[in-house]
């Protein structure tokens, strides 16, 4: 189960959409603790303390993603998105090694009546999901009776 609550507002005289979606609001620390983590430790060997204020900030940011959208074109023809998931690039992310695990990106043309939309999410160093969407308004074709 996954509790979820999203707003969308586009912005007046840019040709922006800006959204912000709150999830998993049905668990209050959604942090993952590894046993096996082993605490880290300064260059002297002297294990380095947990700051409790910067733990909740990033258990806040946790449960919020981000969103943004360009509409371009006098019908918006064209959009251009981009997004940032903070759970899933602290969850999938390696310390080693720098990834885009936690952003997606994506575009979108509209031609007539259809709509097609790619989509790319990157969710760990191992690989990228990608969508591709065509979609269409079916009432367009059909006569209304």
């Amino acid at each position: 189960m996954d509790v979820q609550i999203g707003i969308s507002k586009k912005l007046k005289y840019l040709p922006f959409r800006i959204s912000i979606i709150g999830h998993q609001l049905h668990k209050a620390n959604v942090r993952y603790d590894d046993p096996a983590n082993i605490g880290q430790t300064d260059i002297f060997g002297e294990e380095v303390k947990v700051n409790k204020f910067s733990q909740s900030v990033d258990n806040v940011f946790r449960h919020i993603i981000i969103n943004g959208e360009f509409l371009l074109g006098r019908n918006e023809n064209l959009r251009l998105r981009a997004g940032y998931n903070h759970l899933r690039r602290k969850e999938l992310s390696l310390t080693t090694y720098r990834s885009l695990a936690g952003f997606s990106l994506g575009f979108g043309i509209k031609v007539n009546a259809f709509k097609l939309d790619y989509g790319v999410g990157y969710h760990h160093i191992a690989g990228a999901t990608n969508h591709v969407t065509i979609s269409t308004d079916l009432g367009k074709f059909f006569k209304k009776i």
